[in-house]
Order: structure tokens, then C-alpha cells, then sequence
């Protein structure tokens, strides 16, 4: 074992056979505290992250603001409309710029010392320095964050260092954009609260093995047994599953139509769903008329935010019976339904002590995720990465 892993790269090694050899993760990978900063400072803070989605920045001074570990990074729509990014921390003394996860603003203005800063990042006035030796305004403006947008989703890399973010969406931004997400509007948003590790999220999201007896309305508009799995290049994972005879999508009341399908689908997609984990804080779930986004924020090892959002496309929020509660409801409850039992486990796992368990022939997309996260702990500790036989 390193200082930093309670576990050995052997047990690591094993999640990363063939999923009928393979081993789940170590259990104190979900448990253990100084894997979780581990987790925070090596996968969330020096790589790509999903921080939302454009539709939130499409005019001057909307903003979002996401915390990374202990980094505040402020999200904003320059004069032009464009997201920029930056450390949320005023130049002189180091006070948020902004304290809301979201807004709209006339200006970035630091509501301590009145320090203030244009969409740019430029520091614009700062008070009583005129006179101050050496002070170079041009020098002391708001500190980049590298940012991308692919499809709708912006990207941030607190790193400076990761590889093109093309690379890291790979094939997969072939189907965003065939859902129009870089063009969709939010219609609704929740943020949950689950007393579970961020792995443990994604792993559930990545199965529907649990959907009979969890989600009973769910597998009655989508059999657990319908999906198909997804390849492409790309830190990505996941498939389709195909709506029951009687479902127009996912939603509440047996899911029947109440909006037109998002433009281009053709009728074969529209009896589909497809669902995408993408490395390491993001599921996309495409469906026939909407789009849901989540992204997951790790807060300790037993405890992850996560924002949920669903999207649609601009013609259908504007009309004037326009109500997304039908698919907001419905998510709502298969969400809490999902965080009971990722709690369950988090419970059921004590301190990680117990024996790692066995994927099932139906737990492709979790295992690939699993590996993905394996594959960054084999890296840290110096270890040969193998190569499933």
C-alpha cells in the first residue's frame, strides 16, 4: 500500500480484466478520505470537467460558479456572449467575486474593497492605487481558467495541462450534436444532496439491473434489458435503451406525447434513450424530446452534489403550454429512488474493509467506468497498466 491508497496496485489491477475475470473497485476507494482528495486534487482539479451547459451563458454577465476542491472558479459570458473562466478571487485580498452557483450581473465587482473587473477578466478600477509603486493594472486582472466548449457542454482544466479537449469527448460528441445540445435551453433544475461516494453515482447511472424493483415505472416505459452498448474514442461510456410499445418518452403518466421530438431524430431514435457517463463528473441522458444533464461534485467520500438539469430546444419552450413537469417529476423520483440506494451501499460499505465484489455479464458500462478510475490510480502509483485479455 502507498501513503496515499489503502490499497494495492494488485487489487486495483484486478477491476481492469475482462469483465467476466474482473473485480469490482476496492471498497475503501468509496470510503476513504485521503482517496477522495486524492480523487479531488489528481482527476478533478488536472483534467477536463463539466461545469453546466452554454444555455446559461449566452448573454453578457450570466455567470456560473462551481467549487473544485478548494478552488472557486467563476464561469461568465464575456461581451460577446462567449463563457470565460476564472479563479473566483478578487486580486487584493482574495474575497469571491461571486457567491451564487448561478446569476446574471452588470459587472464583476468585488463587494469588499469595490475592486472591479471586466467579462475579459481585466482589472477595470481599483481603488487608491493610484499612487501605489509599481501597481500594474494590466498584471493583477482575474486569473484564466482553461476553458472548452464541446456541443453545449463547457469544459474547465484548473490544470492548464490536460490534452485536447476534443480528444476527451471523442465519438461521443458526434451524438450530442446530433440532439442539438449545444442549442437546447434549461427548462428546470434541481440540486440533490446524496450521502454517497461520486464513483458509487455513476456506477448506479450505469446499470439498470436494480430498475425492476427500484424503479418499477421506469422499467415499465423501458425494459432493464433493452440496452445496447456504445463504443467510440473518447474518456466515455455507456448505450441505448428502447422505450416500451406504448411510451412516447420518459415521463410522467406512462410517458405519452406532450412534445415534439428534438429535430433530425429519426423514428427508430425516437423509441431510444441513450445514456452516457463521461469521465469523470458528467451523465448525458438523450431522449426523444428533451435532454437531461448531471454533473457531480464530490464533497467527502461518503457525500457528492450533484446538479441535475433537463434541456430542451428553444421552439418548445416557447410555447405557450410549454411544461416540463411531466419529465422533471418523473426524474425527480427516479433520482431520490437512485440516491436510497447508492446510500444503502455507502452504508453496506462500512470502512471499505469488505471483500470486493463481481460484476454481472449485465455491468459492461460500469466496469468501463470503473477502469477508467483504475487506470488513474495504477498511473499515480507506478504501475504497468494491463491490457484485459
Amino acid at each position: 500500500m502507498s501513503e496515499v491508497f489503502p490499497f494495492t496496485p494488485a487489487e486495483v489491477e484486478l477491476t481492469c480484466t475482462r469483465l467476466s475475470e474482473a473485480t469490482m473497485l476496492p471498497g475503501t476507494a468509496f470510503t476513504d478520505e485521503s482517496v477522495n482528495a486524492w480523487e479531488i486534487e489528481n482527476i478533478f482539479r488536472r483534467g477536463w470537467i463539466c461545469v453546466g451547459h452554454t444555455g446559461q451563458l449566452r448573454e453578457k454577465g450570466q455567470y456560473l460558479s462551481v467549487q473544485v476542491g478548494p478552488t472557486s472558479v467563476l464561469v461568465v459570458a464575456d461581451d460577446d456572449g462567449l463563457p470565460r473562466a476564472f479563479i473566483n478571487s478578487c486580486r487584493h485580498r482574495g474575497a469571491k467575486i461571486v457567491d451564487q452557483p448561478e446569476g446574471h450581473v452588470r459587472r464583476l465587482r468585488c463587494s469588499y474593497h469595490a475592486w472591479s473587473y471586466g467579462f475579459d477578466g481585466a482589472l477595470v478600477n481599483a481603488p487608491f492605487t493610484d499612487d501605489i509603486d509599481g501597481f500594474d493594472a494590466s498584471c493583477m486582472g482575474l486569473l484564466p481558467v482553461s476553458l472548452a466548449v464541446i456541443e453545449g457542454l463547457v469544459l474547465i482544466d484548473l490544470s492548464g495541462e490536460a490534452g485536447p479537449p476534443a480528444e476527451h469527448i471523442g465519438d461521443l460528441a458526434t451524438h450530442l450534436a446530433h440532439y442539438r445540445l449545444g442549442e437546447l435551453s434549461r427548462g428546470a433544475k434541481v440540486v440533490y444532496d446524496v450521502n454517497a461516494n461520486w464513483k458509487a453515482v455513476i456506477e448506479n447511472y450505469s446499470e439498470c439491473l436494480h430498475c425492476p424493483g427500484i424503479h418499477p415505472e421506469l422499467n415499465r416505459l423501458s425494459h432493464y434489458l433493452s440496452g445496447e452498448a456504445t463504443e467510440g474514442d473518447g474518456a466515455w461510456c455507456g448505450g441505448s435503451m428502447k422505450l416500451s410499445e406504448d411510451a412516447e418518452t420518459m415521463a410522467k403518466d406512462g410517458g405519452g406525447p406532450t412534445r415534439e421530438p428534438i429535430e433530425g431524430l429519426t423514428e427508430d431514435e425516437q423509441r431510444e434513450v441513450l445514456y452516457f457517463a463521461i469521465f469523470p463528473n458528467t451523465l448525458v441522458s438523450l431522449h426523444p424530446d428533451y435532454v437531461m444533464l448531471h454533473t457531480l461534485w464530490p464533497k467527502g467520500a461518503g457525500r457528492t452534489e450533484v446538479t441535475c438539469e433537463w434541456l430542451f430546444e428553444d421552439r418548445t419552450i416557447a410555447r405557450s403550454d410549454f411544461d416540463p413537469s411531466d419529465a422533471v417529476e418523473f426524474w425527480d423520483q427516479v433520482n431520490r429512488e437512485d440516491w436510497g440506494v447508492c446510500e444503502l451501499t455507502q452504508q453496506g460499505l462500512g470502512d471499505g474493509s469488505l471483500p470486493a465484489g463481481r460484476y454481472t455479464q449485465q455491468e459492461e458500462t460500469g466496469h468501463a467506468f470503473d477502469v477508467m478510475v483504475a487506470h488513474r490510480y495504477l498511473e499515480a502509483m507506478g504501475a504497468a497498466i494491463p491490457t484485459p485479455g
